[in-house]
């Protein structure tokens, strides 16, 4: 009897320890990449006034003084990127030791369902490739690591959420992992040969406006605020509804970069899509504190929607490239060659992948001598019944060099489109454009539809051209 006393005072004695653990965010964990070469943010809560943080990389001791909701925040010092696992020990009495964590490149991936898109793919819509990527996935379970963000359906702003955690690469744990995000990291590791992390927090079917604050949308001119914070719409249409309770979580998360697939939900209001991201990427380098994060993105790809023949795809996505100009440090990759008339989903998220890593590797990492992205319209010239238009990104020309060119129409001042022939002049970075049809053309337009079948324009490294138009005539289908 005695015993049991003695163990009861005790366990009464140690109690207050006890309490005194620190509770860390999901986004700190196990099998974390922290960005590589920086001063990171490490956060939590704790009942203590005094938090300890120590690195083993360095093993130096970082102190933290919590405030009065118990929240703690420390910064420190990260070296230069590599395969060796290192430790975490944060305390407040009782230690709590995070390990196997990596050193390297994050990148937060964010978007719609082309992002969510795991990669299993969805039902009757797969993933090219999704196989034997699947089986390899334990070659990179120390360079590639990735935490997706759960949806809530609680409409609060939440700085935490659970029963997610930081995934080591596996058939079993990538077979839920972003597609493209996957790809995109593959490609990253193997080019940079350091480990990169993916924070995943994508809705399927989001609008833009669901990632900003009401303040940020109220700057975009023209927009109706009140209409986009009505509280009928769900959590992914409505304005902030995913700010809060997606992107809230992670924003203390120190990262290289954005990446970001969405698009196909605002085209109804494509006239405000360009203002629109070039506000909310402001918002979230404010957010982040590095105002010059690179921000990458992808072209919504062609597919039918409500109408193959319509052209409110085709002008969000010219809205996507109009952003280019007030985003500074961002670029936009092509899928023009890669979308499905039927199914909104693409299978070709290797591509996209592909495609956004090398945009990364050119504009952020040092690469050289590629072109970033695909071939962009800079001009065209009229002689006689032809257009002559020129595309840079090209600098070995444009393909396939000597085959008709589909996906071309042309107008004269009539304002009456008619399918074109094209073909590339000579091995230049060149296309002639002409129908019968038409005797002396005023406007070209390429791919300008919700879906073209058949396009073929690329560069030589398999860039496919974007699509263009010359012309200002919205109404004009």
């Amino acid at each position: 009897m005695k015993k049991q006393f003695l163990l009861l005072i005790l366990s009464l004695l140690f109690l207050p320890l006890a309490q005194g653990k620190v509770k860390l965010p999901a986004m700190m964990g196990d099998h974390m990449v922290l960005q590589q070469n920086s001063s990171v943010k490490l956060w939590g809560w704790a009942d203590g006034k005094k938090v300890t943080v120590t690195t083993s990389w360095n093993n130096r001791t970082y102190q933290a003084s919590t405030d009065k909701d118990g929240a703690w925040l420390v910064k420190v010092d990260t070296p230069k990127g590599g395969y060796t696992p290192y430790s975490i020990t944060i305390s407040d009495g009782t230690p709590v030791t995070l390990s196997d964590i990596l050193i390297g490149e994050v990148w937060i991936c964010s978007g719609q369902s082309n992002m969510e898109m795991r990669m299993m793919g969805n039902a009757a819509q797969p993933i090219d490739n999704s196989l034997e990527t699947l089986l390899n996935t334990s070659n990179y379970r120390d360079r590639i690591r990735f935490i997706t963000v759960p949806r809530t359906k609680d409409e609060k702003q939440r700085a935490d959420f659970e029963d997610r955690k930081w995934e080591v690469p596996a058939p079993e744990t990538t077979i839920d992992c972003s597609a493209a995000g996957y790809f995109f990291a593959r490609q990253l590791t193997e080019s940079l040969h350091i480990p990169v992390g993916l924070v995943i927090n994508s809705w399927g079917g989001s609008r833009i406006e669901a990632w900003m604050d009401e303040k940020t949308l109220a700057s975009v001119e023209g927009m109706n605020v009140k209409a986009a914070g009505n509280p009928k719409l769900s959590m992914s249409q409505r304005l902030s509804g995913l700010y809060d309770t997606m992107l809230w979580p992670v924003k203390n998360f120190t990262a290289r970069g954005f990446l970001w697939y969405q698009g196909e939900s605002n085209i109804s209001n494509y006239q405000f899509y360009a203002p629109m991201m070039t506000a909310m990427v402001q918002l979230w380098r404010n957010v982040w504190e590095a105002p010059d994060m690179p921000f990458y993105y992808v072209q919504i790809a062609p597919h039918q929607y409500k109408d193959s023949r319509d052209t409110g795809a085709a002008l969000l996505r010219e809205a996507q490239i109009e952003a280019l100009k007030t985003i500074p440090n961002s670029g936009i990759i092509p899928t023009t060659d890669i979308g499905d008339e039927f199914c909104i989903h693409p299978s070709q998220k290797e591509v996209v992948g592909l495609r956004l890593a090398t945009l990364a590797l050119t504009k952020t990492y040092g690469v050289r001598r590629l072109p970033s992205t695909g071939p962009v319209m800079t001009k065209v010239d009229y002689s006689g019944n032809k257009a002559i238009v020129t595309f840079n990104n090209a600098p070995a020309g444009l393909f396939p060099t000597f085959s008709e060119l589909e996906g071309f129409e042309i107008a004269g001042a009539d304002k009456k489109f008619y399918p074109a022939k094209a073909k590339i002049i000579g091995r230049t970075n060149t296309v002639e454009v002409w129908s019968e049809e038409v005797a002396q053309p005023v406007a070209v337009r390429y791919a300008f539809r919700n879906y073209v079948g058949n396009i073929t324009l690329r560069n030589t490294f398999g860039l496919s051209a974007f699509p263009f138009r010359t012309d200002t005539w919205d109404d004009v289908k």
